[in-house]
C-alpha cells in the first residue's frame, strides 16, 4: 500500500468532515466589450444574466465534502510544529486559527489550496465555521517523492460580517 493510500485510509478513518468550496473556472462576461471593459447597460438590458466580478469574468463555485485533520493551531497537537512554521502560516496568531492536513484528491475530486482568496469568496467548513486559507503547503510523498501527498493549510475563521454577504448573496441568486 502507497503512503498517499495510507493518509487516506487514515484520514477516512479518523478524519473530520469539511466542506471545500473554491471559485471555479473563469470565463470572460458577455457584457466585455471589444476594448476588455465592463458594460453595465448589458447587465440592464438582461436581469437574468449572473453578474460578473470586477474585471468582467463569471465563476461557477466549486463545492464537496471532503475529509481532514483540522485543530486549533494554538492546541497541544500543534506544539510539535517550529515557531517558524507556525509565523509562516499564520504571521500573528489569533484564537480561532487552526491547522489543517488534507489529501490532495478526495472523491476523485482535486483539491487543491495554492492562490486562494483571503476575501471570504473561497473556504473551508470544518464545524459549522468557514475559515480562509492563510497560507498553504503542497507536501511531496515522503517514500517516492510523488509532490501530490497532502496539503498542510493554515486556517483563519472568516468574520461574520463577509460570510452574511456572502450568504445573502447566495441567497439573492446574484454573486458579486
Amino acid at each position: 500500500m502507497s503512503t498517499i493510500q495510507q493518509f487516506h485510509s487514515l484520514v477516512s478513518t479518523h478524519g473530520s468532515d469539511v466542506i471545500y468550496h473554491r471559485e471555479g473556472g473563469k470565463q470572460d462576461c458577455p457584457c466585455l466589450t471589444p476594448e476588455g471593459f465592463r458594460d453595465p447597460e448589458w447587465h440592464d438590458a438582461t436581469p437574468l444574466a449572473p453578474v460578473c466580478n470586477e474585471v468582467g469574468q463569471l465563476s461557477a463555485p466549486v463545492e464537496f465534502g471532503i475529509k481532514g485533520f483540522v485543530q486549533p493551531a494554538q492546541s497541544t497537537r500543534a506544539t510539535r510544529l517550529s515557531t517558524e512554521f507556525i509565523w509562516q502560516m499564520f504571521g500573528q496568531i489569533e484564537a480561532d486559527d487552526h491547522i489543517g492536513i488534507f489529501p490532495c484528491s478526495w472523491g476523485g475530486q482535486n483539491v487543491d489550496f495554492a492562490d486562494w482568496s483571503q476575501h471570504g469568496d473561497e473556504w473551508v467548513q470544518y464545524a459549522g465555521s468557514k475559515f480562509f486559507i492563510t497560507n498553504s503547503n503542497l507536501l511531496p510523498d515522503p517514500a517516492d517523492g510523488n509532490p501530490y501527498h497532502h496539503w498542510e493549510c493554515g486556517l483563519r475563521l472568516l468574520g461574520e460580517e463577509p460570510m452574511m454577504a456572502s450568504v445573502s448573496a447566495l441567497g439573492s441568486g446574484q454573486l458579486r
